[in-house]
């Protein structure tokens, strides 16, 4: 690998949301958002040996100590819903150095510790500064209303056949902490810093918990891997006789 150093991972939380109050300590399949991160964290073989929580409450802090991680309170005014990524990650990365940080969200409760180690691995093996985790969107995509992965003149492109969009969803990301933190000194913002690079997430590992139905989502895929509950395929039995005999039906 590329990269070698210390390797610290934060979990960032807040008590306060705009929509869901107090969504990390929220319980999904009988454990807290941040502590479905913790374990993953934990099971990783390279990110899970220094382990943060970040938040302004003490709350926080009791339930660092009751997964046998560390606490790291920030001010207050790090800690609103306007407070940007770039400050808060500034603020810890000079109170606590560390070469590498990784900041792994807990609104992503379905990511996997072997996600989180190929992550690192694609970014210690890369050239890249920051890596960021995404998932690519292979549909016919706008924006203000100007196609984007695609021209609406002519005739309509397969999607399989475009330029999938990379959207990010920072369930994961990677920071090299000293350019990190010249670029902020330098410009004021540093979540972008230097080259980047995506990791993409897909499955039940992209869904991110933003809103009441994204916990309903969790809840029932987390209800099917910890179940190893099975969804047999159905068909109409218009077409029944073709399954059963593995007739081709593509084109």
């Amino acid at each position: 690998m590329n990269k070698a150093g210390r390797i610290i991972t934060v979990i960032p939380s807040r008590l306060g949301s705009n929509r869901i109050p107090m969504k990390g300590m929220r319980l999904l399949a009988g454990k807290t958002l941040v502590e479905h991160t913790i374990d993953k964290v934990k099971s990783s073989r390279h990110l899970g040996q220094s382990i943060y929580i970040n938040s302004d409450s003490p709350l926080w802090g009791q339930l660092a100590a009751r997964n046998g991680v560390s606490f790291y309170q920030r001010s207050p005014e790090l800690a609103t819903s306007s407070s940007m990524i770039d400050d808060y990650l500034y603020d810890f990365m000079c109170a606590v150095p560390a070469d590498y940080l990784a900041v792994v969200t807990p609104t992503s409760p379905l990511l996997k510790a072997e996600e989180l180690d190929a992550a690192w691995e694609q970014y210690a093996c890369g050239d890249a500064d920051t890596l960021i985790s995404a998932e690519e969107i292979q549909t016919h995509c706008f924006l203000d209303r100007k196609d984007i992965n695609f021209s609406r003149v002519g005739k309509l492109p397969r999607s399989q056949d475009l330029t999938p969009v990379v959207a990010l969803n920072f369930s994961i990301a990677i920071y090299d902490c000293k350019k990190f933190m010249s670029n902020y000194e330098s410009l004021g913002w540093a979540v972008f810093t230097g080259k980047l690079d995506f990791y993409i997430l897909s499955g039940y590992s992209a869904i991110d918990i933003d809103e009441e139905k994204d916990f309903s989502l969790a809840e029932l895929a987390m209800r099917q891997i910890s179940d190893k509950e099975q969804f047999p395929k159905r068909y109409s039995d218009l077409v029944q006789h073709l399954v059963d005999n593995s007739i081709n039906t593509k084109n």
